[in-house]
Order: structure tokens, then sequence, then C-alpha cells
């Protein structure tokens, strides 16, 4: 394809495209920076000529490129598709794993929370530590929505997907062999996601993943905390290799990662009750701890 063929067709489009630059490489093919007519800053991607060919379908990939919300997409008039989207603010947990290695678990515990919040409100299809945006205050946001499945329902196969991505840890077992899209899909990638976040490693199942789980939970053999011990139990469902084992929907997911959590106020002891708060205590230290050995447990066996 000319240089020419793809800008005649961005500036053919309902609301012109006019490109900045000369495009660098990208995942998917290549990447462009570029402005609309209207002023609208965007980002567009061509295909590349590994997924473009294995597109058996380009009218069924352009509706469902347009039902996921993105600014545009089209076809050249030799055949090469490409998609527009607004570009994201914030930093990848990828480059923040390159950048500075795991997340410690008290801030990824709320990066969690926004995560599992943003997926409530659209399926994604192909979560991973690149398409996980972190903004600044806190707030998350997915790169490519849908586009998995607009891949999938032009004919791409998915494991052409996972390869062109470098993707495939992240990508549900049933959905590699062949099954639909669903939220227990979208749950697994982000629980895989925010595993490989927590640990710097991704989960590898049984007896690995369980150990690396508790070496993290034991904060390298002191005290489990809050934040660890919560994020420990939500993930290890989260990536059950059995989708009816997994969280059922978003809103499981965000009940177990749990509410902000509130600093009590420092209050005077009370002499008499200190003997049952040690024994609540310990009873909390017993429970969850042998809540934790039940996780590890079912993954080992």
């Amino acid at each position: 394809m000319s240089p020419d063929d793809f800008v005649i067709a961005l500036r053919a489009l309902d609301a012109p495209v006019f490109l900045d630059d000369h495009g660098v490489p990208s995942p998917l093919g290549v990447e462009f920076t570029a402005t609309t007519s209207d002023g609208r800053n965007v980002l567009v991607t061509q295909l590349s000529a590994a997924i473009n060919a294995r597109v058996t379908d380009p009218d069924a990939f352009l509706r469902a490129i347009e039902r996921a919300g993105y600014q545009g997409a089209g076809i050249t008039e030799s055949g090469q598709l490409y998609f527009l989207e607004l570009p994201l603010r914030g930093v990848t947990l990828a480059d923040r794993l390159a950048g500075t290695g795991p997340v410690p678990a008290a801030e990824l515990l709320g990066i969690a929370r926004a995560a599992v919040d943003a997926l409530s409100q659209m399926p994604h299809g192909l979560i991973t530590p690149s398409t996980v945006h972190v903004i600044a205050d806190g707030g998350v946001s997915f790169r490519w929505p849908g586009l998995a499945q607009a891949l999938r329902s032009a004919g791409v196969d998915i494991a052409t997907v996972a390869r062109e991505l470098d993707a495939a840890l992240f990508i549900a077992p049933e959905v590699r062999a062949g099954a639909p899209f669903d939220v227990r899909t979208d749950i697994f990638a982000l629980g895989v996601t925010l595993y490989t976040a927590l640990t710097g490693r991704p989960p590898f199942g049984g007896r690995t993943t369980a150990m690396t789980m508790a070496i993290v939970l034991g904060d390298g053999g002191g005290p489990a905390t809050t934040a660890t011990g919560t994020l420990t139990a939500a993930l290890l469902r989260a990536i059950e290799q059995q989708p009816a084992d997994r969280w059922h929907d978003p809103g499981q997911f965000r009940d177990a990662l749990g509410a902000a959590p509130v600093v009590p106020r420092r209050t005077p002891p009370d002499r008499a009750a200190l003997p049952h708060r040690g024994c609540a205590g310990a009873l909390a230290i017993f429970v969850g701890g042998g809540l934790v050995l039940w996780g590890i447990s079912k993954y080992i066996s």
C-alpha cells in the first residue's frame, strides 16, 4: 500500500484526518498521531500485514469497531484496515513495571478497585499491563476495548492476536481454545495483569503461582499487610483456570477487593477489654491465615 492511499482514505472520512508524523511501530501495526479537521487529537493505527492478511470479513471489523465507541475506522482502496482512537492519559502498568518494578500492594489495591470499576462499564477482551493506563488521580482506563472481539468477528483467530501483542499469558484458556469472550475472560485477564504488577512476573499455575503469592503475602517473611492479603484472596480466584471457579462478574470481584481502608482514631486503651481484644486479634489472625492457606493449598493440589 502506498502512503498516498492511506492519506487519501483518511481525508475522505466524514471528519477528515491529517497525519502529524510518519508513524511508529505498534504491536498492532503502525501508529500515527493525527489531527481531525475540527481540531481533535487522535491516534490512527494501521493493522499490521500479519493481522490484516487474516481478516476475512472487513465489514464485520468496521461494524464492531463502531459499536465499541472508537473515533472511526476504515479501509483503503488496497484493503488496508485502520482505526482511530483518542489518546489516553496516564502511565501503563507495563511502563511502570519496566521503570520502577512491582507496584506496592497498598497502591495496587486502589488501582485494582478502579480497574474493576472501569471493567464493569464495558467489556474489553484484551487486558494486559500494556492496555491498563493509570492516571495520576488514581483512575484507570483501558486501551483498545472491544478490539479483540472486532478482530475475531472479522475472522482473525485469537492465537494471531495474542502472538502479535505478546499477550498469550493474559488470554483466558477457554478463549485460546475457541470459546467466545465473556465477562469472566476479562476477569481472568485483569487478575493476571494485577498479579504481574504485584509480583513482577506472570502466574504460571499450580505450585509456582501459590508459592509466589505466599512469598508476597508474607512480605519477605514479615507479617502480611491488609492490602496484600486482600489482593491475594481476590486474585487467586480471578485467575482460576475454569471460568465457573472465577468471580462471576465485576461486582463480585470489586466486593472481594473491599472498600477503601478507614484509619481508626486512637482511643485510650480499656484495660478491662484488653484480654477480649487479644483473643479477637488471635482469632482474626487464625481465620485470615486459614483462608490464605486454603487458597494456596487449592492451587497446589
